[in-house]
């Protein structure tokens, strides 16, 4: 069902592509990964761990506005009702996770200086594990969202006599 109220979707194209060019953001993800896949807590340095959750949390901040800028459209004048819901649920999820990265950050800090605190670095480690779950789910949330988009857009051109190569040239 297509809704002519003004909502929220999804730019399919440019949301793929800036997954596709953030491999700073998937490497920083995997060596992060490290962290809690390794069972000592001090078998890798604290400080690394510490380095690299910043740097996480700059990329997610300039992802997450690539994202909310190029990514989704706003008031979009025919959206299907449940592409917009969503769209606007996955939009949203971006302050809230890159609220817990910075969290993260902030008290893996804590934990190293002035003092070091092993316990309150365990929890952090813990806590990224979890994020790294959420952080997973949503972005395969937002593949189905590219491809449910994409599947929409191809068969609106396709009933409105647009050739399948017109869109294919569109990729």
């Amino acid at each position: 069902m297509i809704s002519n109220s003004r909502q929220v979707t999804v730019n399919a194209a440019f949301l793929k592509e800036i997954k596709e060019d953030n491999l700073r953001l998937y490497n920083l993800m995997e060596n992060l990964r490290t962290f809690w896949l390794v069972p000592d807590p001090l078998a890798l340095k604290p400080e690394w761990f510490s380095v690299l959750i910043n740097e996480l949390r700059d990329q997610l901040a300039m992802h997450f506005a690539l994202e909310a800028t190029f990514g989704y459209f706003d008031h979009a004048d025919q959206v299907d009702a449940i592409t917009a819901a969503e769209s606007q649920r996955l939009r949203d999820q971006h302050e809230d996770l890159y609220l817990e990265i910075a969290s993260i950050a902030e008290q893996v800090e804590e934990a190293l200086y002035p003092e070091w605190n092993q316990t309150t670095y365990a929890a952090q480690i813990e806590r990224f594990d979890q994020f790294y779950q959420k952080l997973q789910q949503h972005e395969s949330a937002e593949f189905d969202l590219i491809m449910s988009a994409s599947y929409e857009n191809f068969k609106r051109m396709y009933h409105s006599g647009v050739s399948s190569k017109a869109y294919s040239a569109r990729w």
